[in-house]
């Protein structure tokens, strides 16, 4: 069975890759608005990426005798001032996540 402060942790992960996919999904529709279906398919298949890893949370936890607990998604944003200020707001996102996973490792030592 999983500790609960770290069900909590793992819960809060799930919820932060699918606030991801919901990024870049926002991502996608603002590429294909501006007529840059290369750069909305390449984001797509980030959501999709980023679902992925959200079961992944999921899967684990589950597998681990926890509860997965759904809390709402944020809203994210729906229109960029560039293509570029996209793709910065896609790394910056990423490194947000990527702390987070961070943190998960540290938690779990």
């Amino acid at each position: 069975m999983i500790h609960d402060k770290m069900q909590q942790a793992v819960n809060e992960q799930i919820n932060a890759e699918l606030y991801s996919s919901y990024l870049y999904l926002s991502m996608t529709s603002f590429f294909y608005s501006i007529n840059l279906p290369g750069f909305a398919n390449w984001m797509r298949v980030q959501t999709q990426e980023e679902l992925v890893h959200a079961m992944k949370f999921y899967d684990y936890l589950v597998s681990r005798g926890g509860r997965v607990i759904l809390k709402p998604v944020e809203g994210v944003p729906t229109s960029w001032e560039s293509p570029l200020a996209a793709f910065e707001d896609a790394y910056k996102h990423e490194l947000k996540v990527t702390g987070l996973i961070n943190k998960l490792v540290d938690l779990a030592i």
